[in-house]
């Protein structure tokens, strides 16, 4: 009787560490699934759409984290990597998806002349390409002109 109940308790013990073993796994699953990154689809003949908030600058102003802070809280200023927007424009150059470049320029608050002259490089060699670049905005300071 009692190796009965023996072998009856290892049975159910090892049927315990089975549906262990399916749920962990399928929790797993369920978390990789989440946290794995979708890749969007880009449809042939698309515009990227590039909008600058702030200043163009070569390297964020401030260490990271007191950036952090400030965005979390809402004071911090606006400022975009010149290397993001010469990067885009690179990238976008060379895809065969990619038709058109909208500039919306309504938050651009500025730049230094020379990141401003690189954006500039940046997009005339777009349009080098072959390719349209589009602007738009309400109000145009000088140096959304410029670019």
């Amino acid at each position: 009787m009692g190796k009965f109940f023996a072998t009856l308790w290892r049975g159910l013990d090892g049927l315990r560490k089975f549906l262990h073993l399916i749920v962990l796994l399928v929790l797993f699953g369920i978390l990789v699934g989440a946290l794995r990154p979708s890749i969007p689809h880009i449809a042939n003949d698309s515009a990227l759409i590039i909008r600058p908030e702030g200043t163009i600058v070569e390297q964020l102003s401030g260490d990271p984290l007191q950036r952090a802070l400030d965005q979390v809280q809402g004071t911090g200023q606006s400022e975009t990597l010149l290397w993001d927007l010469t990067d885009a424009l690179k990238t976008a150059k060379d895809d065969k998806r990619i038709a058109n470049v909208v500039l919306d320029l309504d938050d651009l608050a500025g730049g230094g002349q020379p990141s401003l002259a690189e954006f500039a490089a940046a997009l005339d060699d777009f349009r080098a390409a072959g390719k349209k670049v589009l602007a738009r905005g309400t109000v145009f300071t000088q140096e959304q002109y410029y670019v």
